[in-house]
Parts: C-alpha cells; structure tokens; sequence
C-alpha cells in the first residue's frame, strides 16, 4: 500500500438464527450474549453495535427477557444498537415480492417498536440480489444496501453502485467484496499485515485488502467490518484502533458505521456506476445455484404454498369478508408471515436434519395459519347466509383474483344420499363425479358390527363449471339432496388414452406423450421426460460425476399405465409406471441401474385455465443422485425469461462465466441452473412456451441449442458441506473444517411436484404473470352442513353465526380490461380501507383499465409500502408506467361505515 488509507471500521455480527446447530442453540447463546452486551454499554465498553440489518434474535430476546427491553429500547433510540429493517435475511430467488415485502414491513415494525429501525438494507449472506430489490426498498424509504454475494469482474462495478430496476428505482449499494469478517481474527491478535493474517478461504488479509481499495470509490478507503458469524461483541476496539494506528503509520483505522461509510461516499465517492440485473457471478464468493434452490424440495414446496396461500387466498378474502363486518385480523396474518419468513432464510433448507426439521415444522405452521384462517372464514360465512329450505344446503364458491374470470371447481360434497343437485338460483348446473365415498358418521367401534347407528353419508368429489365471477366476489349455490344423481358421467379409460379441450389435445402412445395446442395448430411430440444422473454434490450445490463414472438415465414415459378420465371440462390422464436407475453413486459407476423409480404423474385440462397443470410424485429409494423432468420446447434458445418478484429477468442459457472460471479462480463454477420462483418461459418467433410452479424451484435449459427446459424434482445426497467437488473446487462450503452428515437429505420415499404448461404467440411479461396468479390459488369453496364435522380439523369447533345475514352474493373488488399484473389485495394498517397491489412486468406503458368497488369507497390513494402517500402520475390509477409497482389504497366511506 502506497498511499496511506483509511480503513473504516464497523463493529457488528452476522447472526444465523439457525444452520448445522439449532434454533434452541442459537437463542441460548445470543442470550448471553446480549447480556454481556448490555454490560459493555453500561459501562462504555463498546460505542455501537450493527445486528445484521435484521430483527429475529432480537425480538426473540426481548420475549423472553422482558426485563431488557426498556434498556434496548434506549440503545436503539440512541443508535447504538442498529437493528432491522429485515426480519431475517431472506432468499433473494426464491421469496415472493409479497414474502419480501412483509419480511420488511414486519421487520421495520418490529424495530420501530423497540425504538427505531435501520433503513439501510444488510444482507450480508444471501446468495447474489435480485433486480427488484431497489423497486421494492424505495418504497420502504430504503435507499442504501449492503450485501456480499453477487458481483464479479464481468460487471465491471467497484465496491460501490447503484443497482437500478426497470421501473428506475435505484439503490446505492456496497458489496463486502472481501466477506463481512475478512480480517477480524487477524485484527484481534494483532497478527493484522504479517503471513499469519488469513481469511477463512485462506487467502492472505493483505491482499484481500488489496482487492477493495483497487475497486473502491473512495480513492485509498476501504471498509474493515470487526465481525464474524455468530460473534459476540468486541471489547477493546479502541485500544486496538490505536494499536495499529500507532504501529502502521500508513493506515489510518477509524470507528465508524454503515451510515456514516454511505453518506461519505454518496458525497466523495468517484466514478460510481449504475448496473441493471440481478447480481450472480460467483467469482468471490460461492452462490450454490447449481443446487441450493433444489434442496429439501419437500420444504421449499410447503414454503411456496404457504406464501401462495396467504398473497392470493386468505389475505383477498379476509379483506373482502371485513368489508362486510367480519374484521380483518392483522394479529393472524402477521403472525403467519413472521412464521413464514423466519423459515425463508437464505441458507435455503441447506442446513442439518434436525434443524431443516424445524425449518419444516415451522413453514407448515404459517401455512396452516393461513389454511385456518381461510378455511374459518368461509365456514363463517357460509354459516352467516339466511336459513335454506330443509333438505338444502348452501355451498358458497369463492374468487380471490380481481378480474372477471370464469371457474371451473373441483369440490367436495357431503349428502345423506348419493344423488343431488347443484342448483344456481334454481337452476341445475351440470356436474362430473370424480370419486364417492360412502362413510359411517356414528361411533366408531373396533367390532364393526356394532356400527349399527344409521349415520352414513357420503363424500363426493365432483367438477363443476360454476360460471363466471367478477372478480374478488362469492357466490351461493344450493345443494339438494335427490334419489337419484344428476351428475354428468364422466368418461374413464384406459384404452383411449387421450384427453382434449377446446384449446389441447394430449396423447399417450408407446413413443411418448404428444401435446397438441390447437390455437397454435403445432403438435409438441414427446414433449414430457425423467432424467436422472449422479449427484456427487452435498446440500448446497449439486456436482456431476467424472464422465466415467456416470450414468444418464432418460426415460420418455413409453412403458407406463395410462389411464384417461374425460368430462365437459375437465380431464386429466394418469401415468403410472417406473425406471431403473443406479442405486448409489458406485452402482452408477459400474453400470447398474438395478433400483426402481416409480412415478405417478397427472396431466390435467381445466376449460377455464390455459394452463396445462402437470402433477405427481416420485417414490426415491436410491441415494446420491438428482431426478429431473425434461420440457422439450421445440426452440433453438438462448436466454431463459424468469419470473422475478415483480416483473422478470432475461438469463443467458450459456454464461459467459463457465468458459475460464477455473483459469480466473472462482469459488465455483458459474452455471446455467438458476433458480425459478413463479415461471420461465422459452421464447421463439412463432410461439413462446412457459413452465410455472407450485413447488419445486430450480431449471435449466439444456441439451442441444438449449432447447429443453428441465425442472428439479429433487436432489438426492447425504451431507451439508463436502471438499473438492467438480464444480466446487476447495473447502466444504458451511464448516470447512467438518463434514456434517445429513441422510434426510437422500430424499428417501415419495417425493411431491406440482407444475403447469402453457403457450403463447408471443411473449407478454404480464399476461404470464396474471395466468400465474390464477394457476396459483385452488378451489376455495365451503359447503355449510352439519353432516361431518371432521371434514375439516376446524370444523369441530363450535361457531356463532353473524348477527345479521350476509348477501348470498357479494362482489368486492374488480380491475376492468387490466392488462398488468397483480400482486395482492389487503387491509392497510395505518387507515380504513384496503391496498389493491398491482404492477408492470414489461417495459411498455399499461393504459386503460378500471377499478369496479362493490363498496362504499371514498378515495383512492397512490401510497408506498409504507403507507405513505405519493403524488399519482396519472389520473386512471390503474395506468402504470414501465415496471412499476403500485399500491392503491381504497379508502372506506366513514359515513357509510
């Protein structure tokens, strides 16, 4: 170093709540840890004291050390504990906007509450930065980020930029190019500028330091964070300040904060550019890409549904049920999301067995939070209708999407006989039977020949086309009980083995299975696949075999069972059968695939989806290997179009990165795999063709011309971190000194997906976007009888109906000739009405449109996510300008309340 330099110095902790230890170890010891210090500050040991820009340990201590509050509080109203605006540092792939957004209102809520939040966003794990991240942080008053992972040489950025997204939002970020404790350890035994100064990669501190002040904006500064994973604080700072002050003239160390760095270098800092795109080169620091996203795909599919669950079912409907008098519970909701988000963290279902256990437990409880909640609130409605005639009874679908839309239901019927009638205001709408169950309703007895009690009913599972709905709205249809069933009957066979609607035809031959898009006039033959190939990878990154040791298994589905189920509007083929495939990466080795794969995959048509919905599951009973299921899309593809959190991203199928990564030294080889949130299409000139997602979380496009896009089922391996992989060279990435076994990760037994199909004439960011809001959300539907109270665990316990009978018809909320896309619909928390959420995937003007209200609405309000007023841009509040995401705010008439 040349010049002298100043280091400015941050004292803070990255604080995992959980990871190879768990969640019980973690609070113990932040415990102790919070009361030294307390201690520290009492006695003015320690000046300040950064919390990884998050609020989970803390809020956790204060619940359980009520006592500490009013200290903390007095800490972070001085800014000497800095806390938020983060719940925990989240998933930047794979949380939904709506699971971002409320990992920071919540997070920022909570900090406020213990006096004030930080509003510059630290995530200083997560694995790269998604583009929307600068759109979504603006509207929270963030306008400073600080993050790790991500950047690389082909961005060509220095250790400060602004990250843009498309609608313009920028942030400033910093990159901790160097990790957020390169030096701490070196700092602390005054071994800092000799041999002995090591990171934990290995690599000398001096020339790490090197590193940032080459990229640095601030010509001869850089940032020293003083922190480690999991540190507690450190004592003495001053002192060692002045130690190396006074022994390194050419250095000048500084105690300051992350405010103070970013004001200094928005004010001094040179030649600070811009960059457009999600943030994913794993030159400096490893992303796991290549298999992160594919871990515990058991969990990461409760994950997805949770967030699903709670964005388009139970928060519309709760809204749309308040503004008839059942209040919108907040309490609910936000404990639904601080469960779910306290489970999003950004080692991504990567950790230990135990732990990824209470990863599990603890994203089934905010989804089970959510399924309760909708579930009571449908059963009280329909329970609040006016009486129905005996041997009647009201069955009440519901439409949480805001747009008129027809619906094609699969429900479920509970009758004293096997025959009835679905009714519409006295008309009999037409029905297939699915399946019927014939049940004993009375005592249960171990001798069955004394469940004598005349109590039997019956389960049916019918498809109904129950019409049109205008958007967010309800419905009311009568059950009347007959002798004899008026159902449609359905069509079952299995020597047809074809399906149809209006818009597809799909065939099952002994090549394959053929889709035919009659509105496209193209026949996409063979189009569906298994793939499986070894894994020699660990919990964070799948890794290939050596060539000669593996063993690719494709099977086009050309020996199984199908059997076919056709009706009016709905029809599905099922698939059933099985591969051989090796049984542990030494069978693969030698060649034998000796261990059965059985699958059962459904194909399903919906007339009133255009979306091909393709589900099932795979029973695994072989160790060390990653299944996946091939889309040949019949393009010559460059670039994959993801969907991002409020909008997407074009990814290149072959990055640039994967030509000279070992030559330049990356943690990891770069790698087509990415990760896939909602969807991702292939874009032709003559058609586009899109996957989308209820589960599973990861693709690539490969083979030939990148011509096929294949989704991980799951991945098969039994450690949480091993050395010297193929695509990860080095140190086992968690603990580089141990290897953690973890056998759940084998994904032994069945294992679940759940995904769709669809095709366009072109690509339309928003149009997939709003067919993907609808594929997200199932049939929500509540029929009010006393028959079986076990149909749902909630419907055992007792209710009282409203005082005042509700509508049988309700509409709440409709956008007219829309053409963007939708996010969700809520009751705001700072006034009385409720936040419509919609958004621009495209770069393109949406004009036109209109907001329908089916109640007594005074004002609509352009706000933040902060609830904060904005001044509209323009008149039509649905008009949305490139990108864009708003928050319309539709205040209720008081005088009408």
């Amino acid at each position: 170093m040349k010049n002298k330099v100043i280091a400015h110095c941050i004292h803070h902790t990255h604080w995992d709540p959980f990871w190879y230890f768990t969640s019980q170890d973690s609070m113990v010891v932040f415990s102790y840890n919070v009361k030294e210090m307390l201690r520290a500050f009492d006695n003015d040991e320690i000046k300040d004291f950064f919390l990884d820009g998050q609020t989970a340990a803390i809020d956790e201590y204060v619940d359980i050390h009520p006592e500490d509050e009013e200290k903390i509080r007095q800490l972070v109203e001085k800014d000497k504990l800095i806390i938020g605006p983060f719940v925990s540092q989240l998933d930047p792939f794979i949380c939904s906007g709506e699971s971002v957004i409320n990992n920071l209102r919540l997070g920022i809520k909570h900090a406020n509450n213990l006096g004030k939040a930080s509003l510059i966003a630290y995530l200083a794990d997560p694995f790269g930065q998604s583009i929307d991240f600068p759109k979504i942080f603006a509207q929270f008053g963030i306008h400073d980020f600080v993050f790790t992972r991500g950047v690389g040489d082909i961005y060509d950025l220095g250790n400060e930029f602004y990250l843009e997204s498309n609608d313009g939002s920028q942030v400033l970020c910093h990159t901790l190019l160097a990790g957020y404790g390169y030096g701490t350890y070196a700092f602390m035994s005054k071994t800092l500028f000799t041999t002995q100064a090591e990171d934990y990669n290995k690599i000398n501190v001096d020339k790490l330091i090197e590193r940032l002040l080459e990229r640095s904006t601030l010509p001869n500064e850089f940032v020293f964070p003083l922190g480690f994973d999991q540190n507690p604080i450190m004592l003495h700072i001053p002192e060692l300040i002045s130690y190396y002050n006074q022994k390194y003239p050419d250095v000048e160390f500084r105690y300051t904060n992350w405010e103070e760095y970013l004001t200094r270098v928005r004010e001094h800092g040179k030649g600070i550019k811009t960059f457009r795109s999600e943030l994913t080169s794993p030159q400096y620091h490893r992303l796991h890409l290549s298999g992160m996203n594919s871990a515990r795909a058991d969990i990461k599919t409760i994950l997805d549904k949770a967030e699903r669950s709670l964005t388009y079912e139970t928060q519309p409907l709760m809204a749309m049920l308040d503004s008839l008098g059942i209040p919108y519970d907040q309490g609910i909701i936000d404990k639904a999301w601080y469960t779910l988000v306290n489970s999003q963290t950004h080692a991504s279902a990567t950790h230990g067995d135990v732990t990824n256990r209470w990863v599990k437990e603890n994203g089934l409880a905010a989804l089970n939070y959510s399924e309760a909640s909708k579930i009571y609130l449908m059963r009280l409605m329909a329970a609040s209708l006016p009486d129905f005639p005996l041997g009647t009874m009201p069955l009440v679908v519901f439409n949480t999407i805001p747009w008129k839309r027809n619906i094609v239901a699969r429900m479920t019927v509970v009758s004293t006989h096997p025959g009835f009638q679905l009714l519409d205001k006295d008309v009999p709408v037409e029905y297939s039977i699915l399946k019927q169950e014939k049940i004993y309703g009375g005592v249960m007895r171990k001798d069955v020949s004394l469940m004598n009690e005349d109590k039997w009913f019956f389960k049916t599972d019918i498809i109904a086309n129950v019409g049109p709905f205008d958007g967010i709205s309800y419905k009311t249809f009568t059950i009347k009980e007959t002798d004899n069933s008026m159902a449609v009957p359905v069509s079952s066979s299995n020597a047809t083995r074809s399906i149809y609607n209006e818009r597809y035809s799909i065939e099952y031959t002994s090549n394959g299975i053929h889709i035919t898009d009659k509105k496209l006039g193209n026949t996409f033959k063979n189009i569906l696949f298994l793939q499986d190939g070894g894994d020699e990878g660990d919990s964070y990154d799948y890794s290939y075999p050596d060539k000669e040791k593996e063993m690719i298994i494709i099977d086009q589905f050309c020996n199984a069972e199908a059997e076919c189920i056709q009706t009016p509007d709905y029809a599905a083929m099922h698939i059933k059968g099985e591969i051989l495939i090796p049984e542990s990466l030494e069978a693969r080795t030698e060649r034998r695939a000796d261990s059965p794969l059985q699958y059962e995959i459904v194909l399903e048509l919906n007339s009133s989806s255009q979306i091909i919905r393709i589900y099932g599951s795979i029973l695994n009973q072989a160790k060390d290997h990653r299944t996946r299921l091939g889309i040949r899309t019949g393009l010559k593809n460059q670039y994959s179009y993801a969907g991002t959190q409020f909008g997407y991203v074009k990814r290149a199928c072959d990055p640039i990165e994967m030509k000279e990564w070992r030559q330049k030294g990356y943690f990891e080889e770069p790698c087509s795999t990415r990760p896939l949130l909602n969807h991702v299409s292939a874009v032709g000139k003559e058609y586009t063709l899109t996957v989308y997602t209820r589960s599973l979380k990861e693709y690539d496009f490969t083979d030939d011309g990148f011509s096929n896009i294949q989704v991980t089922l799951f991945r098969s391996v039994g450690f949480v971190g091993l050395p010297d992989l193929n695509r990860r060279p080095g140190r086992p990435s968690g603990l580089a000194n141990k290897i953690i076994s973890a056998p759940e990760h084998q994904m032994l037994g069945a294992n679940t997906f759940d995904i769709g199909i669809s095709f366009y004439t072109n690509f339309d960011g928003n149009q997939i976007m709003r067919d993907y809001a609808e594929f997200a959300v199932g049939s929500m539907c509540y029929q009010n009888q006393d028959i079986d109270k076990t149909i749902y665990p909630i419907s055992y316990f007792p209710i009282n109906p409203l005082r005042v009978d509700l509508p049988l018809e309700y509409k709440f909320l409709e956008l007219g000739s829309f053409t963007g896309s939708y996010g969700t619909v809520k009751k705001a928390e700072k006034e009385n009405g409720y936040i419509l959420q919609i958004f621009n995937s495209e770069q393109n003007l949406v004009e036109g449109g209109e907001v329908k209200i089916g109640f007594d609405c005074s004002r609509i309000i352009h706000i933040d996510l902060m609830e904060q007023e904005i001044q509209p841009a323009y008149q039509n509040p649905v008009t949305l300008k490139h990108g864009e995401l708003k928050n319309l705010l539709l205040l209720i008439d008081e005088e009408e309340a």
